[in-house]
């Protein structure tokens, strides 16, 4: 097959518009997983210190003392 004046032109605005097209995309920009580690951290942190504190808290006292009690 020949290759005329057409065909090669063709292939040359084809080649710019992909060329075109390519640079007109906007770059891929990854995000950063830190802010989602530091979140994971401090969540982790802030639960084992509310474990911390439930089981060394001192026991709830749920009797009356005997001077605040009504008489029956």
């Amino acid at each position: 097959m020949q290759l005329t004046e057409s065909s090669v032109a063709d292939a040359r605005f084809r080649e710019a518009i992909a060329y075109a097209r390519e640079r007109l995309e906007p770059p891929v920009r990854r995000e950063s997983a830190w802010p989602a580690l530091a979140a994971a951290a401090f969540f982790a942190v802030c639960a084992m210190t509310f474990a911390v504190a439930a089981i060394l808290a001192p026991p709830i006292q749920l009797t009356i003392p005997p001077t605040t009690q009504a008489p029956l």
